[in-house]
Order: C-alpha cells, then sequence, then structure tokens
C-alpha cells in the first residue's frame, strides 16, 4: 500500500506531555513522541507543526547586515526566502544545520536539486530527534541510537557542543570549551578555505601535540557512525543531497555562528550579567549546561515564540533588544563575519573566541541541567 501521511494529532500521556500521532498508511497510526521543546533561540523549522520562529536565522541577517557583508538592510527572513538570496540562504541553511546536522527540514529530491532552502514538513526530523528523548539512550557514537543518529546526538548525547552545551552533567567547563574551539577552528578553516571539502573527517588535521587533539574527528566518527570517519567534510555539512551548487564556505560560516548565538542563550550557558537593564549584557561563562536531563519545560519558559520574526527589519539592533541575550550574540556574530571577509587567521580568530565569546570565569562550575 502507498504511504501517506496526514496532518498530525496531540494527546496527553500520563506523563503530562503532548504526544505527536501521523497517520504513516490507511492502516497505521505511528506514535513519534512527546512534542519536542525546542531551544529558545530556535529555527525556523519546516513548515508541519515543527515551523517556529527564524530566531537564529533573523539574528544571522542582523549581523550580516552590521558586518563587512553589507547585506542590503532591508532584507528579512521572509524576502530572503522568497526573493530566493541564494548567498544569504547558504549561510542561513548553515545556521539551521546545528539543529538539523542530517538535513532533515528540508526537501531532497532531483525535483529541488536548484533549490538549497525548499522547506519540508520535518517529520523525519522529529522522528530522529525523538529518539533522543527516550529514557536511557546513549545517544553518543557508542549507542545504538547514536551512531546512526546525529540528530540524537547533537541535541542529547556527545555532539552537543554543536550548542555550546556540555555532552552531560558535571562535565568541566575548560573540557567543554576545549571541544568547541576545536569545532570553530574547523568550520572556520572551511569557511576560509583552508580546509576543503573534500577532506575525510578522519584526516581533518589542526597543529596540536598527542594525536588525540590533533585529529578530532577522529574521536567523534568511526566506521559505525553516520556520517563515517571515511566520509568527506561535504558529506558532514550536506549529508550528499541532491542539491549541487553548495557553498561550502558560507555553509560553515552559517555553522560557527549558531555557536556562538547558542552561546548567550539561558538554557545552553550560565553567563556573569554585566548589564543588567534592556537589552542584558553578558560577560564571561560561569556554568556550560547540558540538555540531556533539563527540564525541558524550563527551557521552553525562554522561549521567542510571542514575536513574528520573519518580516522583522534586521538592520534595527533594537528589535531584539527584549530577547536575553540576542544583542550580545548578534554584536560578536558581528565580529566574526569581519573575520571572515577579511580573511584572518584562525590564530586571531581563535584567541578572541578563547578569550572573549567563550572566557571561562575563574569562579566556574561543572556543568549542570539548570536553566539560568
Amino acid at each position: 500500500m502507498e504511504s501517506q501521511t496526514t496532518e498530525p494529532t496531540y494527546t496527553t500521556n500520563e506523563k503530562g506531555e503532548r504526544v505527536m500521532t501521523i497517520t504513516i498508511n490507511e492502516d497505521e497510526e505511528r506514535p513519534l513522541a512527546p512534542e519536542p521543546h525546542f531551544y529558545e533561540m530556535s529555527v525556523g523549522g519546516g513548515f508541519g507543526p515543527w515551523k517556529l520562529q527564524p530566531v537564529h536565522e533573523t539574528m544571522t541577517i542582523a549581523a550580516l547586515i552590521a558586518s563587512d557583508e553589507k547585506l542590503d538592510p532591508g532584507m528579512t527572513y521572509d524576502k530572503a526566502i522568497k526573493e530566493y538570496q541564494y548567498d544569504t540562504l547558504e549561510v542561513l541553511r548553515g545556521i539551521v544545520w546545528n539543529d538539523d546536522p542530517a538535513n532533515r527540514l528540508f526537501n531532497d529530491s532531483w525535483f529541488h536539486n536548484n533549490d538549497n532552502f525548499n522547506r519540508g514538513i520535518g517529520t523525519d526530523w522529529a522522528a530522529y530527534f525523538a529518539d533522543g528523548k527516550v529514557f536511557g539512550v546513549d545517544c553518543t557514537k557508542e549507542g545504538i541510537f547514536g551512531r546512526k543518529n546525529i540528530i540524537a546526538r547533537s541535541h542529547f548525547g556527545d555532539l552537543q557542543f554543536l550548542h555550546s552545551m556540555a555532552d552531560k552533567e558535571g562535565e568541566d567547563p575548560h573540557d567543554t570549551q576545549k571541544k568547541i574551539l576545536a569545532w570553530l577552528e574547523i568550520m572556520y578553516k572551511v569557511a576560509i578555505g583552508q580546509i576543503s571539502k573534500d577532506t575525510k573527517l578522519r584526516d581533518v588535521e589542526l597543529a596540536r601535540d598527542n594525536e588525540q587533539d590533533r585529529y578530532p574527528l577522529r574521536r567523534l566518527f568511526n566506521n559505525s557512525t553516520k556520517p563515517c570517519d571515511n566520509d568527506s567534510i561535504h558529506t558532514l555539512m550536506t549529508s550528499n543531497t541532491w542539491y549541487k551548487n553548495v557553498k561550502h564556505n558560507r555553509r560553515a560560516l552559517g555553522v560557527c555562528l549558531h555557536v556562538i548565538q547558542d552561546s548567550y542563550a539561558r538554557g545552553h550557558c550560565h553567563r556573569r550579567i554585566q548589564y543588567d537593564g534592556t537589552p542584558k549584557q553578558y560577560a564571561e561563562i560561569m556554568n556550560f549546561h547540558s540538555y540531556k536531563g533539563q527540564d525541558s519545560h524550563k527551557h521552553a519558559e525562554c522561549d521567542f515564540g510571542d514575536k513574528d520574526m520573519s518580516h522583522v527589519n534586521c538592520a534595527d539592533i533594537g528589535e531584539f533588544k527584549n530577547m536575553d541575550g540576542c544583542t550580545d550574540a548578534i554584536r560578536q556574530c558581528t565580529k566574526l563575519i569581519n573575520f571572515w571577509k577579511n580573511n584572518t587567521p584562525w590564530e586571531n580568530v581563535g584567541a578572541w573566541l578563547q578569550t572573549d565569546v567563550f572566557q571561562i570565569a575563574h569562579n566556574a562550575t561543572p556543568s549542570n541541567t539548570q536553566v539560568n
């Protein structure tokens, strides 16, 4: 029988969580999982029930406007899509990647091979995300769920550094910082063309003394993971989708911007408040949070879903003043974009990231699952 999908329906389970059910064909209903709660700095998502406010995307457009990229000040998220602003959309695909590293929020077929931003319903993404919500599931490269599910790994497992978060409760903040900086070094070097899109993951090399740190992706990918260590940077970033006109430099830039933006989200990092006015201004990191075990309802309390971000005037940073952390994040992203535009060496960029964006407070504590 031909598979058919209908609109989802919701019920409440014994834990008080909303459960989504989608009819997959005429005879079978598949309950997927409790409806996922999202990071307060959300991405736009697909067109189904996972369509959220494009907070990350509008912050990125704001930074592109303010930076040496000199994006049209009239650009909005909706305009970028409707007018098919190819270069901008490539950066936004990178922004979305951290939340969707398997590229499941976009339609992928020969019919869409000339469209890099054709958003789908997102049912596949939701199913992969739901795997990570199962109690006790190992979402690392060693786990049955984790090794083939990079979406679960990035939200609940050993790739949470993609969101400026710790892998688990009790992680030393300097260890989390080290993972974040290594990842940003790789992506920034892809963004400036220093690491090729064709480089195999196992061969990505950084200037480090010991072999484990010199080849950091070997710790994260092996022959049983998806992608595997023999796959390329291109495969990691695109999942080998039909779309062929990928600008890896712009997508890698977007990936970096997402990490910076998430570091100013209260559900991800606890920072010292430098100015407690409007907008708040944040300083060094006191604590990294971990999503696995975090109260998703408290995480969602910081949601910015009450404001339509699709048409917001991104040239006016004041539009973000009531959204904690967003103005700080936009300013820092603007700096990174300027570094990228000027082809600034990683040594300078890395030093800035370590001592400014990801500076660890002298009294920082191990990671926890709080939201503060």
